[in-house]
């Protein structure tokens, strides 16, 4: 009687299709890998994850360029010849310098980076027996030596009266990297619809002054330069209000208005104290 053979399936593939509970495994809930950084920063790089089906974490492993890094495998003894620290194995990889003291199995630290750190990063979580469920995420990081300089701002007036057109210009000065560009008005960020963006390095901020835009005397305006959430710098300006009273008008810490028939009694009754504290002839 003829027999047809049939595929010898790999044990852990076969172990997959009968185990029972589905398609459990260790799944990778958020990847952050910031896009940018400067020579010298420490980088923090995060993978966390979450167990499925009752399954749990086997390895965490991280890639610079498909070249691995760091893996943490709870339970695994050091190895001879292994770098280790923790609970965690680290592999040398040029332009890679792990803090294992503070890293963890979901976060880890690049002490100083430099250009030759920059790279695709890809962590990769496995799950326990008995599927072994592989999930990886990818993501670019970009070191720059340039440090982020102060941006610069154009177009301010020696001052505005209400219904005037604020038109300022803000242009980034560096030259390795485009860094973003902000605007903000009393400290506050100004509306969208008041940003133009006139070309690759300069943005635009066109507005119409309001009773509500002078806050004791004067309008503050300024660009912010930013870098990933780690390097700002803002150049700011002073628009005072032409018609009013400026800054100087008010008092140092109260925001109210010094009136001119207040001052001049203050001025004659300092003038009285000195005469009369003067010695007579």
């Amino acid at each position: 009687m003829r027999t047809t053979s049939v595929p010898r399936l790999p044990l852990l593939l076969l172990l997959a299709l009968i185990w029972p509970g589905g398609a459990g495994g260790v799944r990778i809930t958020e990847l952050d890998v910031p896009a940018v950084a400067l020579e010298g920063d420490d980088v923090h790089l995060r993978c966390d994850y979450e167990d499925e089906g009752g399954s749990s974490l086997y390895t965490l492993k991280w890639y610079k360029d498909d070249q691995e890094f760091f893996r943490h495998q709870p339970g695994r003894a050091p190895r001879e010849g292994d770098d280790h620290c923790r609970d965690h194995h680290l592999y040398h990889v040029d332009g890679v310098t792990v803090d294992c003291w503070v890293s963890t199995e979901r976060d880890v630290v690049l002490q100083s980076v430099t250009k030759a750190t920059s790279g695709d990063y890809q962590c990769e979580v496995i799950g326990e027996h008995p599927k072994f469920r592989k999930e990886t995420r990818r993501a670019r990081l970009t070191i720059f030596s340039e440090d982020l300089r102060a941006p610069l701002l154009l177009g301010a007036e020696e001052s505005y009266s209400l219904m005037d057109y604020v038109t300022l210009n803000c242009s980034s000065l560096n030259t390795e990297y485009m860094p973003e560009l902000t605007w903000l008005i009393n400290n506050r960020p100004a509306n969208q619809s008041m940003v133009r963006e006139v070309d690759s390095r300069t943005a635009g901020l066109v507005f119409q002054v309001r009773p509500e835009h002078f806050q004791r005397g004067e309008i503050n305006v300024a660009c912010v330069t930013s870098l990933g959430p780690r390097h700002k710098m803002s150049t700011p300006v002073q628009l005072p209000n032409r018609d009013g009273p400026s800054v100087k008008g008010y008092f140092f810490n109260t925001g109210h208005r010094m009136e001119a028939s207040g001052a001049l009694f203050i001025l004659a009754t300092l003038s009285q104290l000195r005469t009369l504290a003067s010695p007579a002839l």
